[in-house]
């Protein structure tokens, strides 16, 4: 059961998580000053806040190695845009993802 403004249940990334982990990968590369050959979303959390907040799980290299997105997007009165909140490096894939 999700409380209210907590985030819901951790799932398995779908084509929509895909998508937007597509659309933010130049802002991520960016922030982490290196550019990533695998960034595959595996799972994720989300937030209705005003908008929506996803926290994802991204695999970035053939070992496993994962980093933590969060990643905003705005209501649609808004414009529905998706930006890249803030970023957790260094984890793993039996890190759980967790607010931040």
């Amino acid at each position: 059961m999700t409380l209210c403004g907590g985030t819901g249940d951790c799932k398995p990334a779908d084509d929509h998580i895909s998508e937007i982990c597509s659309q933010i990968k130049t802002a991520v590369e960016a922030h982490a000053a290196k550019s990533y050959s695998t960034f595959q979303p595996i799972s994720y959390k989300s937030q209705v806040v005003a908008g929506t907040n996803y926290f994802v799980k991204v695999k970035v290299d053939d070992n496993d190695a994962h980093v933590h997105l969060r990643v905003f997007k705005s209501l649609p009165h808004a414009g529905g845009e998706l930006s890249l909140h803030s970023m957790q490096h260094d984890k793993t894939s039996a890190c759980p993802i967790e607010h931040f």
